[in-house]
């Protein structure tokens, strides 16, 4: 491992490249370079060959805040696997950092030949009669702002694929102890048999499939999973994994028999608590509070749901619309997946309501909505833009695989028979598509609009009931 120090006016050229290559980062695009220089001249440039420890969970250390410059980072913690860092600005260490703890709760390991810049917690600290701040200080709220915003985008990209699933619930049981699943799975049954309910019984087994299900309700035991708890950050870990599902987690351990352990664990976020071995009045009970809270929740989501839904169509509004894609482009730079935004327009639809009247527009421009609704991909957002023009948002979806979505949307609503068809003067009634690419086609939402909406105009321009996509300048 090498060290470097920035700070250095000899390191002055480093300095300005490590500068250029971080402000790439999600966290830094925003940050003036003037301003991210003089924080990174605080830090020390570090050196790591592949599969060097930077961080070892079991040797305690002064936190310290650690920013990729380029590699790869895996942060694990007891042989599994938490996150990865592979993208220049990548940020580990900041709940160290704020709970002031010398004890890491994770090994920081080198995947490859590695650079970072780090920076030592007294940097971030600031005395309750200081008038002023550090540059770094303000650095490093900026960072955690920053990823409260993409934790939120995050949340409504998955909000927008829970809505889509139904209403059944999904609770996960997470406890390697069979008989105490076989247990709390049948008083579930009897308390909430309205629900899903997915058994996980090892640690392993959960952290690897726990994205698969967005979890409404987690029970769990992390017990054995951590050696009896002789560390609380393994127990940190597996809550905040949990927490990334935004609904209540119940401990069922006997870790909750002390009032110290359950402090803690309130203070993780942890909802309720119940102590083994438990009575099943205790269980039935939690059981029934939780889900009296959720379907509560449920009809505060309806209330947001119909603000956010066109009455007519049932499609998302235009504010829903402009949210999901504000959240699309908010994520780009962590997960560097393009997305794809096709608007469509129904050709001669002023023709149509002077001719039949709105009753009848507002009839096809209800089934046009629901092809639309029903031909989308999970995940997908299908919006009304306005008038008779309608958006469809594709996460995870590039120029071929939008263009082969528009044209089934395009056959889809060519073939549907809908009322007085054949007197438009195009003798059916059609829609005409315009797709753009992010960021392929545009880099900021203004101009991903605007580069689809000229695709419409000049698809209108060839004669209409056709699809027209971006091409590179």
């Amino acid at each position: 491992m090498q060290r470097k120090s920035l700070s250095s006016p000899k390191n002055e050229k480093e300095l300005n490249l490590v500068t250029e290559i971080i402000k790439s980062g999600r966290y830094f695009s925003v940050i003036s370079l003037s301003y991210l220089k003089e924080m990174l001249r605080q830090g020390e440039l570090v050196s790591l060959n592949a599969d060097e420890y930077l961080i070892r969970e079991d040797h305690p250390k002064p936190p310290e805040l650690i920013v990729l410059l380029e590699g790869s980072l895996a942060v694990t913690s007891q042989s599994l696997f938490i996150m990865r860092l592979d993208l220049p600005g990548d940020v580990v260490g900041e709940m160290s950092i704020i709970n002031d703890d010398p004890n890491p709760f994770a090994d920081v390991i080198a995947e490859e030949n590695s650079k970072v810049v780090i920076f030592p917690n007294h940097l971030f600290k600031v005395k309750g009669n200081d008038t002023k701040v550090s540059v770094a200080y303000l650095m490093f709220s900026h960072i955690l702002a920053e990823k409260l915003k993409q934790t939120t985008a995050q949340f409504l990209l998955n909000k927008n694929v829970r809505t889509q699933e139904g209403t059944l619930p999904i609770i996960g049981i997470l406890d390697p102890d069979k008989e105490y699943r076989t247990s709390i799975k049948t008083i579930l049954a009897n308390e909430w048999d309205k629900a899903r309910v997915v058994e996980f019984g090892s640690y392993k087994k959960f952290i690897e499939n726990q994205q698969k299900n967005n979890f409404d309700f987690l029970i769990i035991d992390p017990e054995n999973f951590t050696g009896g708890f002789s560390r609380k950050d393994s127990i940190q870990i597996l809550i905040e994994i949990c927490c990334s599902h935004f609904s209540p987690i119940l401990v069922v351990s006997k870790y909750c028999n002390k009032e110290e352990n359950r402090r803690f664990l309130a203070g993780l976020s942890v909802t309720d608590f119940l102590s083994k071995p438990f009575s099943d009045f205790d269980l039935k009970h939690i059981i029934a509070k939780i889900r009296k809270d959720h379907y509560l929740h449920k009809e505060l989501e309806q209330v947001e749901i119909t603000a956010d839904t066109d009455r007519l169509t049932g499609l998302a509004n235009r504010r829903r619309m402009d949210e999901f894609l504000e959240a699309m482009v908010t994520l780009y730079p962590g997960e560097q997946q393009p997305f794809s935004f096709i608007i469509a327009d129904v050709d001669h639809f002023k023709h149509y309501n002077d001719a039949h009247g709105h009753q009848m527009g507002d009839v096809v421009l209800a089934s046009v909505a629901t092809i639309f609704k029903n031909r989308v991909r999970r995940g997908d957002l299908a919006a009304r833009f306005g008038g008779d023009e309608f958006v469809v948002i594709l996460p995870k979806c590039g120029k071929m695989n939008a263009l082969l979505i528009g044209e089934k949307l395009h056959t889809a609503i060519a073939d549907e028979k809908f009322p007085n068809q054949e007197q438009q003067p195009l003798g059916n009634l059609t829609c005409t598509f315009g797709i753009a690419t992010f960021p392929e086609d545009a880099d900021a939402r203004e101009l991903l609009l605007k580069k689809a909406d000229d695709c419409l105009y000049e698809g209108k321009e060839r004669g209409r009931n056709t699809v027209v996509a971006a091409e590179p300048d």
